[in-house]
């Protein structure tokens, strides 16, 4: 009996050969965002079908990139539920 076991690749490993956006899922946030104004991490995730944590990933990539930024700080984030915007200018 053989046991066939398939791979998904991550949904923050998708697509990087993308130049101006390392993925897809980094893409759609921004798109969303873009659409929508600053927004939830549940809302986000909602919208571009990831985890929470995986978006959690790429808002913090976004965030270090200074395209997206919250409007609480990263280290007083606990208990807080933080939204997240555009940086106006930051989308090409």
């Amino acid at each position: 009996m053989s046991l066939e076991v398939q791979t998904r690749t991550p949904a923050h490993h998708a697509d990087r050969g993308n130049n101006g956006r390392r993925n897809t899922v980094r893409s759609l946030i921004i798109d969303y965002l873009a659409s929508n104004g600053a927004s939830k991490v549940a809302d986000i995730s909602a919208a571009v079908t990831a985890s929470r944590n995986c978006v959690r990933y790429h808002l913090a990539a976004l965030e270090r990139a200074a395209i997206v930024r919250s409007n609480i700080s990263p280290g007083t984030r606990e208990g807080c539920t933080p939204f997240y915007a555009l940086v106006p200018g930051s989308r090409a």
